[in-house]
């Protein structure tokens, strides 16, 4: 991002020393400095791609692009830039950041993009994190973690108030009291010679595929490196469902989700639906495991460990997206924070199990 940074550098220092400047000209200053392509309305520099508003009051209502138009741009950070009377504002506004469609939107559908956003509809704090230049590159690393097919199907339930189909899972008691052992169930599990096998074996696959995985690490767009890497584990298409791998352990069933983390970037890969997590968890003998596959492009190195959900190392790490939670659902994870440190030799895999039963009351009661 060390070029976006440069480019809001520059027009907060033109602004500052044309406080006068509009809109226009401060794009022009810009445009004549960077020489980005055009785009409509939208300049496409360097890894970036930005649009610049005006709003003269304090607040910004200003129509800022098509929804159609965005889906061209948000796969990379896509940067509204305010003009104001004596400053300048920069806020995130991909798919992720919207909370709906304002404009000429009544027949948005999926398969129907249709109408466009208003200032007022980009989100100023995403789950507590302020949307300023200071953040973006944490919160293009949340965004990244999603589909534009899985934000559309929420901007158009949020744009529409369409009553979405109930997912929420309302366990029995039977099934409250299997969630709440799970801890102690991964636990067993873990130390097992059969979970202790399947691990080897991963690893025996990553090796293999070890040159591919290093050439698809450098796949720009997140979701399409974590697909292929994950095909190279596990010769299948992509499952888009709570796991790519299912397997019989014991009395129950392992089921692993492929993951990768670059150990020289920040990332924050989406974890699970906790629906279906806790659905899962419901079933006896259930155990859930990340293969997390960490890939130093610098060195040439790739390393995978077998980790169950619950390891303190994820869970410390797993942040609910409230912001996910439409009226059926509880909503999604992702894994943010120092959780790459699980991959380094001396980790010993460890689940706490009070607090591992408390996690899973709060994702319960959501």
């Amino acid at each position: 991002m060390d070029t976006l940074f440069e480019s809001i550098e520059f027009i907060k220092q033109f602004k500052s020393t044309n406080p006068d400047a509009d809109k226009a000209t401060v794009q022009k200053a810009w445009v004549d400095w960077s020489s980005p392509e055009k785009m409509r309305s939208v300049f496409v520099a360097e890894r970036f791609a930005m649009r610049f508003s005006e709003a003269m009051t304090g607040a910004f209502s200003n129509t800022v692009l098509s929804l159609s138009a965005l889906a061209k741009h948000d796969a990379r950070p896509f940067i509204v830039t305010v003009v104001r009377r004596s400053t300048v504002n920069f806020m995130l506004a991909n798919a992720t950041f919207l909370k709906k469609v304002s404009h000429s939107s009544q027949q948005l559908r999926l398969d129907n993009v249709k109408g466009s956003f208003n200032g007022t509809d980009i989100i100023t704090v995403y789950e507590g994190t302020l949307n300023a230049p200071e953040n973006f590159e944490e919160l293009f690393a949340l965004h990244s973690a999603f589909t534009w097919e899985e934000n559309l199907e929420r901007l158009v339930e949020a744009t529409n108030e369409i009553v979405a189909r109930n997912i929420r899972f309302e366990p029995s008691h039977t099934e409250l009291d299997l969630i709440l052992d799970s801890p102690a169930r991964f636990t067993a599990a873990m130390n097992s010679p059969e979970y202790i096998k399947v691990e080897r074996n991963l690893v025996a696959r990553m090796d293999a595929a070890r040159q591919d995985i290093l050439t698809a690490a450098h796949i720009d767009n997140v979701n399409i490196r974590g697909n292929t890497i994950e095909q190279l584990i596990t010769d299948e298409g992509n499952a888009h469902d709570l796991g790519d791998i299912v397997l019989p352990i014991g009395a129950g069933e392992l089921v692993i989700d492929v993951k990768t983390k670059l150990l020289d970037r920040a990332s924050a890969p989406k974890a699970y639906n906790v629906d279906k997590m806790l659905r899962l968890l419901a079933k006896p003998g259930s155990i859930f495991a990340f293969f997390m596959i960490g890939v130093d492009t610098v060195h040439g190195e790739v390393s995978g460990r077998l980790f169950t959900v619950l390891d303190d190392a994820f869970r410390n790490s797993t942040v609910v997206q409230h912001h996910w939670a439409g009226r059926g659902s509880r909503g999604v994870t992702q894994l943010s924070g120092n959780f790459g440190l699980a991959l380094t030799g001396n980790y010993q895999p460890t689940i706490s199990g009070s607090d591992a039963r408390n996690f899973l009351q709060e994702l319960i009661d959501l």
